[in-house]
């Protein structure tokens, strides 16, 4: 039985008194995140890494917030670079970058792969890799695509690896029995359960639409637009395969 606590991450005083040790990930957009939200984030994370074109943004967020002084450098900066201004790597001068110019990644895929040393040094327990989305489906299923593809490769160091944006949480949950337990911004919020990589043989209780051993892919059932049950604290999942679950963390 696997079982996730997103309050950990998505609730202000949770953070701050939670024993989880995970690291932050930027990628390249917008940060749309509250910036008390993000700052707490960033203080309480063990490893911070901006990947490319999100080191501009990591940069322009502090100075929109006035926050240059008040938050510590990344660790680490990655990605092939192509989109990182020669001003932000000036200003961030001191930071160690690993470069990677393999296009056959992506930059999502590139910060998990320097994390991945960094996983055990720290003893980290997850991942939030900070991202909103772009309005390129391209780029969101790509970022899916890696999820995937990475978890066997991470699972022994970390799990989940969360995708957080400003209104959603989406992470893969592994094959057999989950626990969700639902912070209170989630509730009343939209869900969705998707197959990835093959057909999934899926059970839920919590949900507004169970499912019963049903079977999920891509050219038949997929659970979009559920909705998580009003009486409910914790959402059980079963599957016998990974399968991505995503939920609503703001109202529209």
């Amino acid at each position: 039985m696997y079982k996730f606590f997103p309050k950990n991450i998505l609730n202000i005083k949770e953070i701050k008194k939670s024993q989880i040790k995970y690291g932050v990930i930027i990628l390249n957009n917008l940060i749309k995140l509250d910036p008390l939200h993000m700052e707490t984030l960033w203080k309480n994370s063990m490893v911070n890494i901006t990947v490319d074109g999100g080191t501009n943004g990591w940069l322009n967020f502090l100075k929109k917030n006035n926050l240059e002084e008040k938050l510590q450098d990344p660790n680490l900066i990655t990605g092939d670079l192509d989109s990182c201004h020669a001003e932000t790597l000036t200003y961030f001068k001191d930071v160690k970058i690993i470069q990677s110019n393999d296009q056959n990644e992506n930059d999502f895929s590139k910060s998990l792969r320097a994390l991945e040393p960094l996983c055990k040094e720290f003893n980290l327990n997850q991942v939030v890799v900070v991202t909103d989305n772009s309005g390129r489906l391209d780029q969101i299923m790509s970022n899916i695509n890696t999820l995937y593809k990475n978890h066997l490769k991470l699972k022994e160091h970390i799990r989940p690896a969360y995708m957080l944006t400003s209104t959603e949480l989406s992470w893969l949950l592994p094959k057999g029995k989950s626990e969700i337990h639902i912070p209170e911004c989630a509730k009343k919020q939209k869900c969705a359960l998707m197959p990835v990589g093959r057909p999934t043989v899926v059970s839920t209780e919590g949900l507004k639409w169970n499912l019963k051993k049903d079977e999920m892919k891509f050219g038949g059932l997929v659970s979009t637009s559920n909705k998580i049950d009003k009486q409910t604290d914790v959402v059980k999942i079963e599957s016998d395969f990974p399968i991505l679950w995503s939920m609503g963390i703001r109202d529209d």
